[in-house]
C-alpha cells in the first residue's frame, strides 16, 4: 500500500513541474538567433493546393524589413497580393520571439473589419511555425484560429449586419417617398 501511495505522490509531484514548466512555455519563441531567423525565413516558401478548385496558395518572404521580414500571400494566381510582417525581437542572443503583424492600423470597432484583419494571420503565422519549428504546415491549426476569429466576433457581426440592414430598408423607404 505504501509503495503505491510513493508512486502516486511522485507522479503527481512529477506532473505538477512539468505542469509549472509548460506554463511558461510560449509557442513564438524560438531557440534561432535574430539573423537566424531572418535568414530561415527569408529562403521559406509555402506552397499549398487550394482547396475550392485549381491552383495553389503561396506564402514567400518579400525581403528584410526594418520589423524583420516582409511576407507576402497570394490565394491565386488572379488574386490580390496580402502582406503581412514578420515581426522579430530577440529574447536572448540564441532566442527570438517571432509573431505576424498583418494589420495596418489601429483596431477598428467595427466587428466586421476586425474579423477580417484577424482572418489575415493565421495562414502567415502557421508559415511562420512551420518554418522555424521545421515541420509541414499544419492547415488544421489555421482552420482553427480562423474559427476562433470568426465565433469571438460572431456576435458582433450579426448586430453589424442587422443594424446595415435597417439602414438600408430605412433608405429605401425614404426613396420610396
Amino acid at each position: 500500500m505504501s509503495g503505491k501511495l510513493v508512486l502516486l505522490v511522485g507522479l503527481l509531484g512529477v506532473g505538477g513541474y512539468v505542469g509549472h514548466e509548460m506554463s511558461g512555455f510560449d509557442p513564438t519563441v524560438f531557440p534561432y538567433s535574430k539573423e537566424q531567423v531572418r535568414t530561415m525565413l527569408a529562403q521559406a516558401r509555402t506552397v499549398l493546393p487550394r482547396r475550392d478548385g485549381p491552383g495553389q496558395i503561396e506564402i514567400w518572404s518579400a525581403g528584410r524589413s526594418s520589423k524583420g521580414i516582409s511576407l507576402e500571400m497570394r490565394y491565386a494566381d488572379w488574386a490580390p497580393v496580402l502582406a503581412c510582417q514578420a515581426v522579430i525581437t530577440e529574447v536572448s542572443p540564441k532566442e527570438s520571439r517571432v509573431v505576424p503583424e498583418c494589420t495596418s492600423g489601429a483596431p477598428s470597432d467595427s466587428a466586421i473589419q476586425r474579423t477580417t484583419d484577424e482572418l489575415r494571420s493565421p495562414m502567415f503565422e502557421e508559415h511562420i511555425q512551420s518554418t522555424l519549428n521545421k515541420r509541414a504546415f499544419n492547415r488544421a491549426i489555421v482552420d482553427s484560429k480562423e474559427s476562433a476569429a470568426v465565433f469571438k466576433n460572431l456576435g458582433g457581426m450579426q448586430r453589424e449586419a442587422l443594424q446595415r440592414s435597417d439602414e438600408m430598408q430605412q433608405m429605401q423607404a425614404e426613396s420610396a417617398k
